[in-house]
């Protein structure tokens, strides 16, 4: 898999040849890994549940917007993962919950069930969660696992179409977040990041806002708004992580 995404290093596909006496073991420091991350890519299918814990933000990319949590004020700290890499906030992200697990694709569009071999909570004795059976059935566990990460990106590609539409309806504007010390004074300042813009979404044309109702994305831009009073939760001096 080319261009891994954040936090993978070697993907490789889950086999019962490779993997049937591999285990997911158990994390003193489960999310140690995204400690130095602000930011952690989310799909819309989570604004509901995320927009009263995490703020909801749009990060430029080449191709048009991501949708991201901004767990973070200063670049490079994950204000939601604490010192023994617990997460500490009430929702905890899906792209968290899936890593390691992630979905590939072979040449004929068959999705593959990949792992990152790099996970170092991946082994082949010990405590934890076997992938397959003595039977080399696959666990309940990897059966989860897959329905995580096949609903995951089935809905990635749902947030991009909707992405896409705000982007066409000029619904984005580009934002500062600052950090302030005790005394008031800037000590971070985060560029690029991008929310929708109410004046625009208000003056949009009729014909438009009613495609927004109608194809439900409103309920979404409205917990993307909501989820911004969280941003006061994290404008606050950060330490990096060790």
């Amino acid at each position: 898999m080319s261009n891994l995404p954040m936090f993978y290093k070697s993907v490789v596909a889950v086999s019962r040849q490779d993997h049937l006496n591999h285990r997911i073991a158990p994390s003193r420091t489960p999310f140690k890994f995204a400690a130095g991350s602000h930011l952690i890519p989310c799909v819309v299918d989570e604004f509901a549940a995320a927009s009263g814990h995490l703020p909801i933000v749009f990060a430029p990319t080449e191709t048009g917007f991501a949708s991201v949590f901004l767990c973070g004020s200063h670049s490079g700290v994950n204000q939601y993962v604490d010192a023994d890499g617990g997460w500490t906030k009430g929702y905890l992200p899906a792209y968290l919950r899936r890593y390691p697990f992630i979905l590939g694709e072979q040449a004929d569009t068959n999705a593959l069930v990949c792992v990152d071999s790099a996970f170092t909570g991946l082994v082949e004795a010990g405590e934890g969660q076997r992938l397959f059976g003595d039977d080399g059935n696959q666990t309940a566990f990897t059966e989860a696992a897959i329905k995580l990460i096949t609903d995951y990106a089935i809905a990635a590609k749902r947030t991009e179409a909707v992405l896409k539409m705000l982007a066409d309806m000029k619904l984005f504007r580009s934002v500062n977040i600052e950090a302030r010390d005790a005394e008031g004074v800037l000590s971070s300042s985060l560029h690029g990041l991008c929310v929708i813009d109410e004046k625009a979404l208000n003056e949009l044309p009729d014909e438009e806002f009613l495609k927004l109702r109608t194809s439900g994305i409103l309920p979404l831009i409205y917990a993307h708004l909501m989820s911004l009073a969280n941003i006061s939760k994290i404008a606050v001096p950060a330490k990096a992580a060790a």
